[in-house]
């Protein structure tokens, strides 16, 4: 013991010792850390050792033989495989070998030979990754038709999937061809069943003919899914609904006699509803073929019978009223002619109307032409064996000639009532002008009039030329009627002018005589107004009754101002 702390208390030695301690410290760590790295390196080995081996070069290889046994081409190419294959196994065989020995040396502290393996198997890897990796892509070259088949079908079952569960949405809208569709599924999965045996036995041309079926069936299925419903609901709801209106319409029509033999409307319904009936046998089969062009056309077809039976129900009945409306104008226009013929017979010298006998000829003949037509076309109406459509047109034509010439008789008749009613206007107007110059002249000696003007005399002489030269033109034959009426025309206006003319002298002489009466109460109390007075009244004798009253209202405005019109009002009252 004493000999140890001798040598223990010597600097150099522990000094000696420490450094030992480190240095196998150290080797310790370098180990550690080679280890480390060697396991790295081996566990990247295993990855792509493993990855390799993830490579079903074997199910592969099987497939590719199987379609040898099929293809004869690819049996040689897939014997030199299986050689390639029996050496890629064998390299990998010994790579999990020399994997297993490495991780033994790394764990046993042998680095060095465990170096010299990893070297080695990163070779054998590589070789390894080259030999899969070429069999892979050419065992994938062989089988691409069956992986292109594989990813065909598997999208086609996807919607497949769809497309049943698109059915059962619409389940009730197809309940009608349900079973065809069940059944259309049913034969369509049968197919994808067929479809894997041939994939199984690799026979990849079976396999894709079975392709075809199955997207042939699915399109059909697809179709009558889509497509069925509208057609479904045309051909047993809009369709029928359509040929019971067009039934109902032409039942409807011809209870109302309406002509409707030329639509053949029972001929048409029979061979639509026929063809209907086939249509819906081919869409229960699931057959849409051709249908929906089919339905389009009944529908236009029913379309435009139902509209030319409504045209024609129209038309008949308008048929019907224009030909009442022109059997009664035909009678009008006969009336007016026969009124015309004999109101020209009997006025034609008394108002000299022989300018109108060319045109009571024309429309006479124009009458007779009418009436010559008409029973062709009344009779084909009352037959009721044509369309009332094309009646129509002569019916109108006919209704057209007549309108023209019944216009054409009451100008005529027109004509004629106003020359007679010019003739009994001016009748009664020169009556008129009689009494009103009656009524002038009785004014005139009523008031005694100490005078009247020389114009005054001269316009009742004219007045009475006027009223005996209207005289004359009335009693004349034949009547003037234009020579008459702008004669009466003077007349009235002279006339009527000269009675208010009358009117307001004799108003005149009323003032005149009245302020004087009003004012002689004040002649012998006024000097002055009894001179005033007296010029009025010989101005009232001579005819000047304007002056006249103009002077006795200047003079009663000296002795009552601003009130001598109510006074003197007030006193012709008391007069009378």
């Amino acid at each position: 013991m004493d000999t140890v702390l001798k040598y223990l208390s010597d600097i150099r030695i522990v000094i000696a010792i420490a450094v030992v301690v480190v240095i196998l410290i150290l080797f310790f760590i370098i180990r550690k850390i080679q280890a480390s790295k060697l396991r790295k390196q081996l566990e990247d080995l295993e990855v792509r050792y493993n990855q390799i081996k993830s490579v079903p070069l074997s199910f592969k290889l099987n497939k590719a033989v199987a379609i040898s046994r099929v293809e004869q081409d690819a049996m040689a190419k897939v014997a030199q495989t299986k050689d390639d294959f029996d050496k890629a196994e064998a390299n990998l065989k010994q790579i999990s070998q020399s994997l297993a020995d490495t991780e033994d040396e790394i764990l046993g502290g042998k680095l060095k030979k465990a170096k010299e393996d990893l070297a080695d198997l990163e070779a054998s890897i590589a070789l390894g990754e080259k030999q899969v990796g070429s069999l892979d892509k050419f065992l994938d070259s062989i089988l691409e038709k069956e992986t292109a088949q594989r990813q065909e079908v598997t999208t086609l079952k996807n919607q497949f999937r769809d497309l049943k569960s698109q059915a059962q949405e619409n389940q009730s809208q197809l309940s009608y061809i349900w079973p065809t569709i069940e059944q259309n599924v049913s034969d369509t999965e049968k197919m994808f069943s067929a479809f894997e045996e041939w994939m199984y036995a690799s026979d990849f041309e079976k396999a894709s003919n079975e392709l075809v079926n199955i997207k042939n069936s699915m399109k059909a299925l697809e179709d009558m899914i889509n497509s069925l419903p509208q057609l479904l609901s045309d051909a047993r709801g809009v369709v029928p609904k359509m040929i019971d209106v067009v039934k109902h319409d032409y039942s409807n029509a011809r209870s109302a006699g309406v002509y409707l033999n030329h639509l053949q409307v029972e001929k048409n319904l029979s061979v639509i509803s026929s063809g209907l009936k086939e249509d819906l046998d081919n869409l229960k089969a699931g057959n849409p073929t051709d249908v929906p062009e089919h339905m389009n056309d009944y529908k236009t077809r029913l379309k435009q019978m139902d509209d030319a039976i409504k045209k024609e129900a129209e038309d008949t009945k308008n048929l019907r009223s224009l030909s009442k409306e022109t059997a009664g104008l035909y009678e009008d226009t006969n009336r007016n002619l026969e009124y015309v013929r004999t109101a020209y017979s009997r006025m034609n010298n008394r108002f000299g109307l022989h300018e109108l006998e060319t045109r009571i000829s024309k429309s006479d003949s124009e009458l007779k032409n009418i009436a010559a037509r008409m029973p062709k076309v009344f009779d084909a109406y009352k037959a009721n064996q044509s369309p009332a459509s094309s009646i129509m047109a002569g019916m109108k034509e006919i209704n057209q000639d007549l309108t023209n010439c019944n216009a054409g008789l009451a100008e005529i008749k027109g004509s004629i009532d106003s020359a007679a009613g010019d003739e009994d206007r001016a009748r009664k107007q020169l009556i008129k002008l009689q009494v009103i110059m009656n009524q002038m002249q009785v004014k005139i000696r009523k008031y005694k009039l100490p005078s009247i003007s020389q114009q005054y005399e001269e316009d009742m002489n004219k007045a009475n030329e006027y009223i005996a030269s209207l005289q004359n033109l009335i009693n004349a034959t034949p009547l003037n009627v234009q020579l008459l009426n702008s004669t009466l025309k003077e007349a009235i206006d002279f006339i009527y002018k000269l009675y208010n003319n009358v009117n307001n002298v004799v108003a005149t002489v009323i003032m005149v005589e009245n302020t004087i009466v009003f004012g002689n109460r004040y002649r012998s109390t006024y000097a002055d107004i009894d001179s005033e007075l007296t010029r009025s009244e010989l101005c009232f004798r001579n005819g000047d009754y304007t002056q006249a009253l103009t002077i006795a209202i200047a003079t009663i405005e000296k002795i009552h101002p601003g009130n001598y019109e109510n006074m003197i009002k007030e006193n012709a009252k008391s007069a009378a």
